[in-house]
């Protein structure tokens, strides 16, 4: 047996060593002589652990029964963590693999961004597109609006969505916020909170045009199901693999539903919106079935982020990550969205795809929406694009029912705090070393108090999910975990220093705000 210090420089130098180990293992593969696979990826938007009813104590309290009831047909993973824990940020890493500190998209692109995801990064829909595979894309895409940006220059043979969050813009039934933001306007732009952005109307594409502004929030759950359903049907008709993005509105402020899933739900609109969101999936489902390529079809479930704490009851549930070392001796403030604490990052997260991911397993393996992209390539069998390095992995065998516990996760700091895109947190097997803390607002606005911490707090958030009491630096152990994440650390800097890196552009201007028609003061029109 290997002393710790010794381990964890060990998981420290050779990352690759795990995913290694599980490909000597007896492998549940894809037969290459079968028609190749389908792949859905199902994205939430602010979503909280706590949100999905089948990671709750009481699922009889759910407002997902559907999702849960799919599920419980596959794996459900409770270790799985997005890619950085704001929205902009989560999509880079979840379309290219790789870290903001690699892609240089390290905060939210503005309404009126010039640039976005820089050309240079290749997106799974690019890889896809380019191996003979249709690619859609439906909802939301904060990577970039202008020109060359734009899903459809991306590897998107399609899109349809609004591409960013619904709050960056007006609606004429803004739904639930808080502050409650004022109703687009038939005149001149209308005072409002600082926090409201009302200068257009949320704008709502279909490829590269602007069909309706501002769009239609309560109807667009339902015109996304029928996107999807109509994407699916053409590849199917055109005896094509497909690779389908929905990257929902739900569950972002303004919360806004179809009237039929208005108070169903005993946590009011939120509840409410997650019913609709729930039913969304159902019905993209029902489109895979009724295709007759349910085992044909891989459908992975997670979100970008937790939920926004400032949105009070607006916002979703963490579930048992409280982060309560932030909460009694950081000095208040949020520890979900735009935080390195456990509710800023990981995902509710689910696998189906009968007959190849194990149905009714729950896996604490530790993932991350990073390696959705290697993952699916490798099942297709499809080569990642070479000249650069990765932060996610292939875990088809953990998808087939192994399991992955000692890897490195690095969580890029909070968007308030500078520098941007640094790791404020390491997560190494059961530990996670937290560099940094505070800048986030809870409900009622209360900030936490930016901190440094040398030598960072240690949690072992397998034992201590609430991140509650961090080990004792005198500790051997703690020194021996700590070896490790720092080794681990300057192995990711040296790549870095090797690797090919972009920085993206994030000039903005009034004269970038998405219009369709610029006579209108917030450039309302409709051309569905």
């Amino acid at each position: 047996m290997w002393p710790a210090r010794i381990l964890f420089i060990v998981l420290g130098l050779q990352l690759s060593q795990a995913l290694e180990s599980l490909n000597k293992q007896e492998k549940l593969t894809v037969n290459r002589s079968q028609k190749r696979p389908n792949f859905v990826i199902l994205f939430a938007d602010d979503i909280g652990y706590g949100d999905l009813g089948a990671n709750r104590e009481s699922p009889a309290e759910s407002d997902t029964p559907f999702m849960d009831q799919l599920a419980s047909k596959g794996t459900r993973f409770t270790d799985f963590h997005a890619g950085a824990s704001v929205c902009t940020p989560s999509r880079a890493a979840l379309l290219t693999g790789r870290l903001g500190k690699r892609t240089g998209v390290v905060k939210n692109f503005s309404l009126g961004s010039e640039g976005g995801l820089p050309l240079n990064e290749t997106t799974f829909a690019e890889t896809f597109k380019a191996a003979g595979y249709q690619t859609g894309m439906i909802g939301k895409w904060h990577l970039g609006h202008t020109g060359p940006f734009l899903p459809s220059n991306r590897g998107f043979d399609s899109y349809y969505g609004i591409i960013a969050s619904a709050d960056m813009g007006c609606a004429d039934d803004p739904g639930y916020n808080v502050p409650t933001c004022p109703k687009c306007s038939n005149g001149s732009i209308q005072d409002s909170h600082p926090d409201c952005v009302n200068q257009v109307g949320v704008p709502l594409y279909e490829n590269s045009t602007i069909v309706e502004q501002p769009s239609n929030l309560v109807t667009l759950a339902s015109r996304y199901v029928q996107h999807a359903r109509d994407f699916i049907k053409k590849s199917v008709n055109d005896a094509s693999p497909f690779v389908l993005y929905v990257a929902f509105a739900h569950t972002h402020v303004p919360l806004q539903t179809d009237p039929k899933f208005s108070n169903l739900s005993c946590r009011g609109p939120f509840g409410d919106v997650l019913r609709e969101l729930d039913n969304t999936v159902a019905g993209i489902m029902t489109s895979i079935q009724d295709a007759g390529i349910e085992t044909d079809t891989l459908v992975w479930f997670t979100g970008d982020n937790g939920p926004w704490a400032v949105k009070c009851q607006y916002a979703g549930d963490s579930g048992p990550f409280l982060g309560l070392w932030q909460k009694q001796k950081g000095g208040g403030g949020s520890t979900a969205k735009q935080t390195v604490w456990e509710a800023g990052h990981r995902e509710p997260t689910f696998v189906y795809w009968p007959g190849h991911v194990p149905a009714g397993r729950v896996s604490d393996s530790l993932l991350s929406a990073l390696d959705i992209y290697p993952t699916i390539a490798s099942i297709a069998g499809i080569p990642l694009p070479k000249y650069r390095s990765y932060d996610g992995m292939d875990i088809s065998q953990v998808l087939y029912g192994k399991s992955l516990y000692n890897r490195m996760l690095f969580h890029p700091t909070n968007v308030r705090l500078a520098p941007q895109g640094e790791f404020d947190a390491i997560r190494s097997g059961s530990y996670k070393a937290v560099y940094r803390t505070g800048g986030a607002q809870q409900c009622g606005g209360l900030e936490g108090p930016i901190l440094s911490h040398n030598p960072p707090l240690l949690f072992n958030v397998r034992k201590d999910p609430q991140e509650s009491i961090p080990l004792d630096t005198s500790n051997r152990q703690y020194s021996d975990v700590l070896a490790g994440i720092e080794a681990s650390r300057k192995l990711f800097d040296k790549d870095l220093r090797r690797d090919n890196t972009t920085v993206a552009d994030y000039r903005s201007s009034k004269k970038f705000l998405p219009c369709c028609n610029s006579k209108d003061v917030q450039c309302r029109c409709t051309w569905q």
